[in-house]
């Protein structure tokens, strides 16, 4: 995909070191999130770009538990210039090749022509096989864990579904035995039900044809014993009293047995009443067991649910004391390079660390200079001077009967150039004055102490300067901005309170009346005004800004409320930047000096200079993290003024067109296809914003266009992710989402600009979000663009 955008010409062997580590910077965000430095530093080891010690403050000091540390060996492979790039991009070639690709767009190989020749070829060739030997014995590894893992799944699936049979098996058996208990007892009701009633039936009814026969032929009895004889009627009357008395005897049979088929009846009824309530307990029990399976199933998903949780707490949990630890290593590192730093504490006379020399040049005019050689000892009291960066420096007073006096140097003179000659290292030194702020040139002249030489170049601007310090109008000739690193309270004497990414106006280096201290102002927003002023510590604030290192605590830092410290360093090569070039004669003790002298070392920066840029009236938006920028991204896209920028197909014809500085980001969509500088221009000519839907790395190429996107970074934390999952149910998960946060954070101070930070506590749901972001786009928009040099 890269390789169909990229000349298949390029030479990375023939590129310059700035161009190579450009290359490098341009992908500093995609190397920094997928390199793990323990595997690419044997390689670095060999290549000879990185020593023991480095290895050491990589691996044992950062313990890798943050990305960003990584980017430290970036910063000491740049100390190495090209030969650090090329071993960078050859062990991305060799453990990486998939990176390798993205980042240069050739196609990785082992030739041994291929490489630079930092290694021998019979190094190089023993490396390889090392190194393939390492890459199969850490397949064969994975595979075998696969193995394992695939097998106690299986395991625990046979486990899971003998359970469920046990269970499906147990659930029934309660189910049968309840059914047959109560279809042996609605049997034996029936039964006993069944036998009262045929009992009844054989019983002998009142109004049954015998007994009324009985009845009948009595009276007929009766009836003839009228007629018969006294003794007869005797006999009959008491064989009919007799039968009168069996009669009524049947009477009380039939009524008892009468009551007791009423009961039977009564009985039976009960029965029945009891059949039914036991039929409804049937479904009653069969309704039950079936809410205790559901009842059981959801007990099962709460339990995976807890048990989920739990795991999670406990990740959380070992993630923060990875913090606790990390933070606890990083701040003994800190220390102890503190400490080191703090031995090298500056003074007033050892040489300060000045700011990049990236102001604005003083004003040029044309003229003829004049050199002058003279001794100069104690310079500073034979002279003073006035002026800055601005409008230049200028020799205001020249004391009577010195040297300076003598030689013809007069006040309203521009010092340009000054040379100074040290006999003790047999140096010479060249140091241009013209753009020097005030706190410069004066720290350069107290240097002389001896034989120097001056040019001089008389200017008008002189007088007018000297007007302006008359009224009050100005306090010197100084005029530049910094980006302030660090946060600092208001003190006494007029001391100005600062915090952490604060633009400042410094307009005098040196007031009267301060030590080691700057006049500065705070700067509007969105006019290049002047608002609050005061004085602020001088870049001697080095050691204001390593005490606020050593402050840090945990919290703070978990917190994160509102940053305090920016930690920006940059590499000096052992001399004074405001000089141009140094003269060495040929010695012995300049050798023995250029052989123990370090060939660089870091400076933490308090301060970094910035300068002002006005965009067009529509800026690009781009949204981080990423992974949460991919979905709001069409979200963002779909009001009115906004269009998402879109990608480009990149065939071989196109490719051919295209040059790597034009390409953003590629892409794989169904085919090669990659965002260009064109697509962004094209939706900005139109007058909206262009939403990117791109990553860290097209920043420093769009602003290298004069392209100056409005970066917002959406903070996440436990809870603001878990609001955010029903905005991506079928995308990334919660810990994707804390973790791409967690990466890209850092990375965000190594920005040559400004960026806005979202509180995850400041929204409550998508709507209040996307409302938040409108306002924060329209405030945005408004601002200065306030850029500082690539340092990283």
């Amino acid at each position: 995909m890269a390789e169909e955008c990229v000349p298949e010409d390029l030479d990375l062997k023939g590129m310059g070191e700035e161009e190579l580590w450009e290359l490098i910077n341009d992908n500093r965000h995609r190397i920094s999130l997928g390199v793990r430095p323990c595997i690419l530093i044997p390689y670095l080891r060999q290549a000879r770009v990185l020593s023991e010690m480095d290895e050491d403050e990589i691996l044992s000091c950062h313990n890798l538990t943050n990305r960003c540390m990584r980017t430290h060996m970036l910063d000491l492979l740049r100390t190495q210039g090209k030969n650090g790039g090329m071993a960078l991009l050859e062990s991305l070639m060799i453990h990486y090749p998939a990176l390798y690709t993205q980042v240069t767009g050739r196609k990785p190989s082992t030739e041994p022509s291929r490489f630079s020749g930092l290694i021998k070829y019979s190094e190089l060739t023993e490396y390889l096989v090392r190194a393939v030997t390492g890459m199969q014995k850490e397949l064969q590894e994975a595979r075998n864990e696969a193995s394992k893992l695939r097998a106690h799944c299986a395991s625990l699936e046979a486990l899971k579904d003998e359970k469920c049979d046990l269970y499906i098996r147990y659930t029934a058996a309660i189910e049968e035995k309840s059914v047959y208990q109560l279809q042996t007892e609605l049997q034996n009701a029936q039964a006993e039900n069944e036998f009262q009633r045929q009992r009844s039936l054989k019983s002998v009814c009142p109004e049954s044809p015998q007994l009324q026969d009985e009845v009948r032929s009595l009276r007929c009895q009766l009836a003839k014993a009228e007629k018969l004889d006294p003794a007869r009627q005797d006999i009959l009357a008491q064989d009919l009293a007799e039968a009168i008395d069996s009669q009524v005897e049947l009477a009380e049979q039939l009524r008892s047995y009468r009551e007791e088929n009423e009961q039977l009846l009564r009985d039976k009824k009960k029965l029945l009443d009891q059949n039914e309530s036991l039929s409804l307990q049937v479904q009653q029990l069969t309704l039950d067991c079936k809410m205790h399976q559901q009842k059981s199933a959801v007990i099962q998903n709460q339990m995976k649910a807890l048990q989920a949780e739990r795991d999670q707490a406990y990740q959380s949990r070992d993630e923060a004391q990875a913090m606790i630890a990390h933070v606890l290593a990083e701040k003994d590192t800190l220390r102890c390079q503190l400490v080191e730093l703090q031995e090298k504490s500056l003074s007033r006379s050892s040489v300060p660390p000045f700011l990049m020399r990236s102001r604005p040049k003083a004003i040029r005019v044309s003229g003829r200079v004049l050199s002058i050689s003279f001794q100069g000892e104690a310079l500073l009291s034979q002279l003073a001077v006035v002026g800055g960066n601005k409008t230049g420096v200028f020799v205001h007073q020249v004391t009577e009967g010195s040297a300076a006096h003598t030689v013809g140097i007069s006040p309203g003179a521009q010092i340009v150039e000054l040379q100074v000659k040290y006999e003790k290292n047999q140096k010479a030194l060249r140091m241009v004055l013209e753009d020097s702020t005030l706190e410069e040139a004066m720290w350069a002249l107290g240097q002389v102490a001896g034989i120097c030489h001056l040019s001089l170049r008389p200017r008008q601007d002189y007088e007018a300067l000297l007007q302006q310090l008359q009224s009050s109008e100005t306090s010197s000739g100084d005029s530049f901005y910094v980006r302030v690193n660090m946060s600092l309270p208001a003190g006494p004497g007029g001391t100005l309170a600062v915090s952490c990414n604060d633009i400042l106006h410094v307009t005098n280096t040196r007031p009267a009346g301060t030590e080691d201290s700057w006049h500065a102002s705070h700067v509007h927003p969105c006019q290049q005004l002047d608002l609050q002023s005061g004085t602020v510590p001088n870049y001697y604030a080095q050691r204001l800004l390593i005490r606020a290192i050593e402050d840090m605590s945990f919290e703070a830092k978990k917190s994160e409320k509102q940053k305090t410290v920016r930690i920006v360093s940059t590499g000096r090569q052992g001399r004074n930047p405001l000089w141009v070039s140094v003269e060495e004669e040929k010695s012995a003790s300049a050798e023995s000096d250029a052989t123990s002298a370090p060939k660089s070392c870091v400076t933490l920066m308090p301060y970094t200079l910035v300068t002002p840029r006005y965009p067009p009236v529509c800026r690009p938006v781009l949204l981080l993290p990423s992974v949460l920028g991919r979905i709001l991204d069409k979200k963002l896209a779909s009001w009115q003024g906004f269009q998402l920028c879109e990608p480009v197909l990149s065939s071989s014809e196109h490719a051919a067109q295209l040059q790597r500085s034009e390409i953003l980001e590629e892409v794989e969509q169904g085919g090669s296809r990659c965002y260009t500088l064109q697509s962004v221009e094209k939706v900005m000519k139109k007058g909206i914003h262009c939403v990117l839907p791109l990553g860290l790395d097209c920043v420093r190429r769009l602003q290298r266009s004069e392209i100056f996107p409005i970066i917002i970074f959406i903070g996440q934390s436990a809870r603001s992710a878990r609001k955010l999952s029903k905005l991506h149910r079928h995308s990334q998960t919660e810990e994707q989402l804390l973790a791409c946060s967690r990466s890209e954070e850092p990375l965000l101070d190594k920005l040559p600009c400004l960026y806005h930070s979202v509180d995850p506590e400041s929204w409550c749901d998508q709507t209040s979000l996307l409302t938040s972001l409108r306002t924060i786009i329209w405030e945005e928009q408004k601002k200065i663009v306030w850029v500082e040099p690539d340092l990283w």
